[in-house]
């Protein structure tokens, strides 16, 4: 019990040393459901630092030195020595003791005693498990919701949809929101030609990628205290209305305990993966390893087509995100305090330029057909931001607004253009409406003119019933742009 309680003590040293927050159910969700490239920059990051390296030795050491003495006073034949070390011992636990008889009746109090550390941590583990392992339950639970969901009317008819979705991409570190650098140099001229509409005002629905994914792709919200497999998905309503539907992706299938990429994978008519969905594989793979995939379905389109694209965009460790002919920023061209702040920073920024180059290389594909693409980010990033000298994503109650203030654009072909100009006029109104990524599926349908029992015109940012008052909590405080 000492021994558990000291790992879950100085992981919560750790974690509120690094991410200011105690073991939470989304963290283990996280590690539960993160694949071995993450597991590796994580290390890399946060893990394998001097600080820490030197407090696990530290932690082994005493460890080991207690085991020592204890094997060493028990094997004596002096009785009188053990009996005087006994009482020591005792004397030396009896505050734990104690502690732990509190704990004890806490836990008859208070339910799995949840305000403890180590039945807090205990408890947490549970609920994360419950809500991420259960692979079969889920995908049985989504089946059912999907044959409830009833299709109201289905007018849909552009060719080519697609949806890129990024990877921990604040639009404060993109030009085309106004950032100090050229970083997205080609998007930027696709808005000077009038080809990208660029939505102002759009937050992320959570800090991490599964619960973003979780909220995105389903009807499900952000605190809705139904598990969001219980709601019907956007894969299969496009299906009944006739798309085909491909999930192209660059991360992994592979989790501890469960993958949504997978999942969504899965329910779609096709799917992709760059990593082997046999093995964990630890190789870095740059996005662009998606576009010979992306050429070859092109090649064998459908009459409707729907492809969801997973970028690996610019997840840590940045300087692995881009190859070094996209090493264009130094650590000169930053403003940071500090020598490894300007470093990193001007590496995260060469891979949002990269990142642009890809999403731009989607774009290419597609011009001289009807189509239009969505491209989000799943959630922000904290690039050294404020005194903390942090970079990556934290929990929300310990992460600031750059960490759901993502890049949101819609991208619509001149055919597109040319064939839906009231939908173009849509895009244009909408731009500078505040909105949250949960609601994204409404606006989705409302685009292909596809309507459900569950659709709700006013979550649409496209429509013109759109609700400007709904909700965007983050924190527990409402989220206002700019303040």
């Amino acid at each position: 019990m000492i021994i558990l309680f000291a790992i879950f003590l100085l992981t919560d040293i750790f974690l509120i040393r690094k991410f200011g927050n105690v073991l939470h159910v989304n963290m283990i969700q996280i590690a539960m459901g993160t694949n071995p490239l993450t597991v590796k920059s994580f290390l890399s990051n946060y893990v394998l630092t001097v600080p820490v390296i030197f407090g696990v030795i530290f932690f082994i050491a005493a460890l080991a030195l207690l085991v020592k003495g204890l094997r060493k006073f028990f094997n004596t034949r002096s009785e009188e020595r053990l009996k005087r070390f006994s009482i020591d011992l005792l004397i030396m636990f009896l505050p734990i003791i104690l502690i732990w008889g509190g704990m004890i009746v806490w836990f008859v109090a208070d339910i799995l005693f949840k305000q403890t550390t180590l039945g807090r941590n205990i408890s947490r583990c549970a609920q994360a498990f419950d809500s991420i392992s259960n692979e079969p339950k889920i995908l049985a639970e989504m089946d059912t919701q999907a044959k409830a969901e009833k299709i109201l009317s289905d007018n849909s008819s552009v060719p080519y949809v697609i949806f890129i979705l990024g990877e921990s991409t604040t639009r404060n570190h993109m030009s085309l929101y106004g950032y100090k650098l050229p970083t997205t140099p080609l998007l930027d001229l696709r808005f000077e030609r009038g080809e990208v509409f660029k939505f102002t005002d759009t937050i992320s629905c959570a800090n991490y990628t599964l619960a973003a994914m979780e909220k995105i792709f389903t009807f499900s919200e952000k605190d809705d205290a139904v598990e969001w497999y219980r709601h019907a998905n956007i894969f299969n309503i496009l299906q009944r209305a006739n798309y085909h539907t491909v999930w192209l992706s660059n991360q992994s299938p592979l989790g501890l305990w469960g993958n949504l990429d997978r999942i969504y994978g899965g329910i779609c008519d096709e799917e992709f993966f760059i990593e082997p969905k046999e093995k964990f594989s630890f190789s870095r793979k740059l996005d662009e390893i998606l576009l010979p995939a992306l050429d070859e379905y092109i090649s064998r389109a459908h009459e409707k087509n729907f492809l969801f694209i997973h970028l690996y965009g610019t997840h840590s460790t940045y300087s692995e995100r881009y190859p070094k002919k996209f090493s264009k920023f130094t650590g000169d061209d930053e403003d940071k305090p500090t020598k490894e702040g300007k470093k990193i920073t001007a590496e995260y920024d060469n891979a949002v330029l990269y990142n642009d180059f890809i999403v731009n290389e989607i774009i290419r594909r597609f011009e001289d057909k009807n189509a239009v693409i969505i491209y989000i980010s799943d959630h922000g990033e904290e690039v050294f931001d404020d005194d903390r000298e942090f970079a990556g994503h934290s929990m929300e109650e310990s992460g600031n607004r750059n960490m759901i203030e993502i890049p949101a654009i819609i991208w619509a072909s001149e055919k597109f253009r040319e064939h839906y100009p009231e939908k173009v006029s849509a895009f244009a109104a909408a731009l500078d409406r505040p909105y949250r990524t949960d609601y994204l599926i409404h606006t989705l349908l409302d685009l292909l003119d596809i309507r459900t029992t569950s659709f709700e015109p006013r979550k649409s940012i496209l429509n013109a019933q759109f609700d400007y008052a709904l909700p965007r909590i983050y924190n527990q405080q409402p989220y206002i742009k700019d303040e």
